[in-house]
């Protein structure tokens, strides 16, 4: 009897977590009608743009640092560094991929 109730128990709290990974919007998706697709100005593109590959350039500049780098503690700072020059980067990247997708 335990066992049955436990295995109830367990089945349904699998079902349960499952529907609680699922977005809210996922439930009132229709794919006849479709999004939007984002339009952004241009002149807001070119500036993103630039600052993608300003950023790019640094984060070239100090992987090339860390590869000169003589010893593992000045290192340890350049990729202190090099982590938050591609935290400012990667949502950057994704928006500037979303803009031209939508394009």
């Amino acid at each position: 009897m335990r066992l049955l109730l436990s295995t109830v128990l367990l089945l349904a709290s699998a079902v349960l977590s499952g529907c609680a990974v699922a977005p809210a919007s996922a439930y009132r998706f229709d794919p006849t009608q479709p999004q939007a697709k984002r339009t952004v100005p241009m002149d807001q593109v070119v500036a993103l743009n630039d600052r993608v590959a300003q950023l790019q350039i640094q984060r070239n500049d100090v992987r090339a640092r860390i590869a000169a780098a003589p010893d593992t503690w000045s290192r340890l700072a350049l990729y202190g560094e090099l982590h938050r020059i591609g935290a400012r980067l990667s949502p950057l990247e994704r928006e500037l991929s979303t803009i031209a997708s939508s394009r």
